[in-house]
């Protein structure tokens, strides 16, 4: 029993990678129904620019606020040049657009960086915490507290603040909410904003794990995708929930089913989403999504 806790412990820590992932995809998905596949190149951008002010000297709880900053900044700007033009063309030049962005800032993190893996410090640091017969590691304890502390803070904004209910107000019914006065474009940008930001923890939390490289979200953007379908990327806490299935299905299965151990376990998370998807289509959470017009 101390060892299936074990498995589900440490698919809990990457679950909530991609959850957060799944968040950041769902925030831009409610806003334009637009499923943003250069999310994890953008979140890659952050653990760069990271990096990058760490060895300037910057101390590491320093640079986050910094980058999380410029993070936004950066997703705010994609939305106003880029996302803005293209919004009212239809779902096809979204998804066009979505996957030129991934190219686009995947060549150009190589061109800067080069392809070759770099080791990212942990700022949690290194060491085993033991408990109950459970063990984790000190990075995987910290990665757990900033993504609760990030999921908690974007629950609080859009639950509890004025921006966020304007910001679902936009996402929900965009043509009441103009005529009530509200600035639809104004707030997709804050939406893109906060999903850039979202998605910067994700990969710095991953990056010390993973090792840095311009490929380095690409296949947790694949489960997000998994977890925002699962638990309904119209629903922000179904995107969390659809993550956190996703992290501990993939851990059960590469240690309990014959034959799916190491990568080939990512089969069993894809085959609990086809099943739910088949039973549900918007997810476990999802409802109807909202068409802007």
């Amino acid at each position: 029993m101390t060892e299936l806790f074990q498995q589900v412990l440490d698919g809990l820590s990457s679950g909530l990678v991609y959850g957060i992932l799944a968040l950041a995809l769902s925030v831009v998905f409610q806003g334009t129904g637009m499923l943003n596949f250069a999310q994890g190149e953008m979140a890659t951008l952050s653990a760069f620019l990271t990096l990058v002010l760490l060895n300037t000297g910057l101390p590491f709880w320093g640079a986050v606020p910094v980058v999380v900053v410029l993070s936004a900044a950066g997703g705010a700007l994609i939305e106003r040049v880029l996302v803005r033009r293209v919004e009212g063309a239809g779902e096809l030049p979204l998804l066009t657009l979505s996957v030129a962005l991934l190219l686009g800032l995947n060549a150009l993190m190589a061109i800067v960086w080069t392809t070759d893996p770099r080791t990212f410090p942990s700022p949690f640091g290194k060491g085993l915490i033991e408990f109950a017969g459970l063990r984790m590691t000190v990075q995987q304890v910290g990665s757990l507290v900033m993504l609760l502390a990030v999921m908690a803070a974007t629950a609080a904004l859009f639950n509890r603040t004025g921006v966020g209910l304007r910001l679902r107000a936009v996402a929900q019914n965009p043509a009441s909410a103009t005529v009530l006065g509200q600035h639809q474009g104004l707030w997709l940008m804050i939406g893109w904003a906060i999903a850039a930001a979202v998605g910067a923890f994700a990969a710095i939390v991953a990056a010390p794990v993973l090792t840095l490289s311009p490929g380095m979200m690409t296949f947790p953007l694949l489960l997000a995708l998994a977890a925002g379908t699962l638990g309904g990327l119209a629903s922000r806490v179904g995107a969390v929930v659809g993550g956190v299935l996703v992290g501990i299905t993939n851990g059960l299965a590469g240690r309990y089913v014959p034959g799916l151990d190491g990568d080939l376990a990512v089969v069993a998370p894809f085959l609990l989403t086809a099943a739910v998807v088949t039973l549900k289509p918007t997810g476990l959470f999802g409802r109807t999504r909202t068409v802007r017009v």
